[in-house]
């Protein structure tokens, strides 16, 4: 049974390579040609020829009769008499230059008749870097002048560990309102440092 099944495969196989060898042979090639027809457009129209202007030029002749007129030449001597202009005097003064540096003069705390008291909150926009960081409270130290009608003026910012601080540690100095500082019953500028605690 196995012999007859080889035998069968193996006549397949070779029916197989027969009919690859034949089909080649019998299988012809053809090439289609097709006419293509190409409209060419027509060549543009020849320029119009030059048409050339004959210019004739006229001779003129002018004829005048007699010598006329005489013209006499006189001599005129310029008589110009202008005068020097006069000499501004001219009185230059020196520039008087102001001086550009701040005058941090004022009173130490222990001077003053009492402590100035601040008016206005602590409103500080904690920077979301240090929340990210895990920080959520700073004390920074601010050395400030506290002027006659308590306005408050950064001179240094003594202690700040964290830069981030700076923008909102100015903008907190801008809007901080203190009573007037009082010496002798009189306002005065005081000058101290200011701890800070700022926190998020």
């Amino acid at each position: 049974m196995s012999v007859l099944f080889s035998m069968v495969m193996l006549m397949a196989a070779l029916s197989l390579l027969f009919l690859g060898y034949w089909l080649p042979d019998q299988v012809q090639e053809t090439i289609e040609v097709r006419e293509v027809a190409i409209a060419v457009p027509p060549p543009p129209p020849p320029p119009p020829p030059s048409v050339q202007q004959n210019v004739v030029e006229t001779p003129v002749n002018l004829q005048i009769q007699g010598s006329g007129p005489v013209l006499q030449m006189v001599e005129v001597e310029p008589n110009i008499d202008i005068a020097p202009p006069e000499i501004p005097d001219i009185v230059t003064e020196a520039t008087q230059w102001q001086s550009l540096e701040v005058n941090w003069d004022a009173f130490d705390l222990n001077q003053l008749d009492s402590l100035p008291s601040l008016l206005t909150a602590l409103r500080v926009n904690f920077p979301r870097s240090l929340n990210r960081q895990g920080i959520g409270e700073v004390l920074v130290r601010l050395d400030v002048v506290i002027d006659e009608e308590g306005r408050a003026t950064l001179v240094e910012i003594v202690e700040n560990p964290y830069p981030a601080l700076r923008g909102e540690i100015e903008r907190l100095v801008r809007s901080s309102r203190f009573t007037a500082p009082q010496k002798d019953n009189e306002s005065v500028r005081a000058r101290f440092i200011w701890p800070v605690e700022i926190k998020s």
